[in-house]
């Protein structure tokens, strides 16, 4: 059996905290008239704040990916590729800055990610049609386990794109790879077990 750092670290073998991987929570996908702007982001964003708020008071590993750029819309010191407010990493969660599609690109968050093997692994934030799939199937393909909570993710806005449809195909695509579930579901089953415990 694989031990993660934590464990290893402690000389345990219980079960490690989950993972919550917070993926492009940046101001381009929530402010009105931005180019990935999309109906709904704001009730995403503040889905993510709930599950983001549990996580860490329940002491999960918190990791951030964002999407930065010398230029252009994620530019490292614009406006709009900040995080959403309210939803920014704290000093001791790491941030893993990305320019590909996949959150995998990063070698420092796949360093990250290969510690989680056997680990309860969930993600959530935007881009759920083009990032959030790119990075779940390259988890499947690094042998992870990922939960994606639906109600937490984002599409990216399209001027000719329907955000529901886009929602629906993505999803379609994510469900031989992951396993796809809402954070009230997650959160309940954790409170859960953490009761019987």
């Amino acid at each position: 059996m694989l031990l993660s750092s934590t464990e290893r670290a402690h000389g345990a073998v219980a079960r490690a905290q989950p993972r919550l991987v917070c993926l492009d929570l940046q101001r381009e996908y929530v402010v009105p008239g931005r180019p990935l702007y999309a109906d709904g982001a704001g009730r995403v964003a503040e889905t993510c704040a709930t599950v983001l708020q549990h996580a860490r008071l329940a002491g999960w590993r918190v990791v951030h990916v964002q999407r930065r750029h010398a230029d252009g819309l994620f530019e490292r010191s614009g406006y709009f590729g900040a995080p959403i407010e309210g939803l920014r990493p704290l000093i001791t969660e790491p941030v893993f800055a990305r320019s590909g599609l996949s959150a995998f690109c990063n070698p420092d968050f796949a360093v990250e990610m290969r510690e989680a093997w056997g680990e309860d692994v969930y993600l959530m934030g935007f881009s759920l049609d083009r990032t959030c799939i790119a990075t779940v199937f390259a988890a499947a393909d690094a042998g992870l386990s990922v939960s994606v909570l639906c109600d937490a993710t984002g599409v990216a806005g399209d001027l000719d794109a329907d955000t529901a449809q886009s929602r629906r195909a993505a999803e379609l695509l994510l469900a031989p790879v992951a396993r796809l579930t809402s954070s009230e579901e997650v959160l309940e089953s954790l409170a859960a077990a953490e009761a019987c415990s």
